[in-house]
């Protein structure tokens, strides 16, 4: 069961310290797997401790994890994976959090059998949201819902994630995992649950980079599971939309609305049966974006058929908003004129150069 030992060979062969955490691993896997194979008299218990402290030093130190990774992803050896995920979980936390130790949790996320999984998962269960700020932990709960093994329940850690999505929408960390979940999400429960929450303090948040991230994501996959939301967000925004121009963030934002925005409008949600309560508070909002456009100086006021993008468009095209975004000074000059290279691709604004030849 020995491994080709070329693991951290640079010519000059290893160095002693490695070679003495090479063969600690070794020992420690071999004696798993007598203790698995043999029976479990008191000998063999006590060799499968020990086994087990020894070889929880070996995950957190780099040579000794790489050994213990390729001991995972062997296709010749019988691996033990229950026996590893126990390990593991006793110690998930630190293992999560340790940068040699969590390429091995990784590692066994990928190739361990559904038990295996189900052990680490449940270990997880009441931390994960811990686990989701963490920077390299993160990566865990990631790696979890991308694989989506069948066999493993991770409804439970999905339910906790979704309830401290508010902090984790924010988190440099957190807000990865909060994409994940809804890239891979298979329902309407976590596209629903995060859009009800970004409708709560949405001028906030399309100004902060990480929930602007979460937003475009939202936006995304709205489109197929809850149209209603999708509407009232790009609704909030395009009333934001000249402000938000000026934004890194924001300007993201103002672009997908101008260019992907739903062709759903306030009178089909006034006319949709589901959710009354959201549509009746969509549409008391809809008195807010009335006097958006009357403070604007607009001629005409959007009615219940007007787009979210036309509404962007007619706030973005007057000619007080066009001198502010075309301003040679001032806030977000850069993100403002990439706001006006897509109102003259679209054909709303005339282009700069043909305004001095006329």
């Amino acid at each position: 069961r020995s491994i080709d030992r070329s693991i951290g060979r640079q010519g000059g062969g290893l160095r002693p310290a490695q070679d003495m955490e090479l063969h600690r691993a070794d020992q420690a896997l071999a004696a798993l797997d007598i203790a698995r194979t043999d029976g479990a008299d008191g000998t063999d218990a006590d060799r499968s401790t020990v086994a087990r402290d020894v070889l929880w030093l070996c995950f957190s130190g780099k040579t000794g994890s790489m050994r213990v990774q390729d001991f995972i992803s062997s296709t010749s050896i019988q691996v033990n994976y229950q026996e590893l995920a126990r390990i593991m979980s006793s110690r998930v936390q630190d293992a999560w959090d340790d940068e040699h130790a969590n390429f091995v949790l990784r590692k066994l996320i990928f190739h361990g059998d559904p038990e295996a999984l189900q052990l680490i998962a449940n270990a997880i269960l009441g931390r994960a949201a811990k686990c989701a700020r963490s920077r390299i932990g993160c990566r865990v709960l990631i790696d979890f819902i991308e694989e989506d093994r069948q066999g493993v329940d991770l409804a439970q850690i999905k339910d906790e994630l979704l309830a401290h999505s508010r902090s984790l929408i924010i988190d440099f960390s957190g807000h990865h995992v909060i994409k994940v979940m809804l890239e891979y999400a298979s329902d309407q429960v976590v596209v629903r649950g995060i859009t009800f929450w970004l409708m709560e303090c949405l001028g906030f948040l399309a100004r902060q980079r990480h929930a602007a991230q979460v937003i475009e994501k939202v936006l995304e996959k709205a489109a197929a599971w809850f149209p209603i939301g999708k509407y009232v967000i790009e609704l909030s925004l395009a009333a934001q939309a000249l402000d938000l121009s000026k934004h890194e963030s924001g300007h993201h934002l103002i672009r997908h609305v101008l260019l992907y925005s739903t062709d759903f409008t306030m009178g089909d949600l006034m006319q949709s049966e589901e959710d009354e309560g959201q549509a009746r508070r969509a549409y008391f909002d809809w008195s807010g974006i009335e006097a958006v456009c009357r403070q604007a100086g607009l001629e005409t006021l959007p009615t219940h058929e007007t787009l979210p993008s036309d509404i962007a468009i007619q706030l973005l095209t007057t000619k007080e908003a066009v001198r502010s975004l075309r301003a040679p000074k001032g806030q977000g000059r850069k993100f403002r004129q990439k706001i006006v290279e897509v109102l003259e691709n679209m054909g709303k604004i005339e282009r700069q150069q043909q305004q001095q030849q006329q």
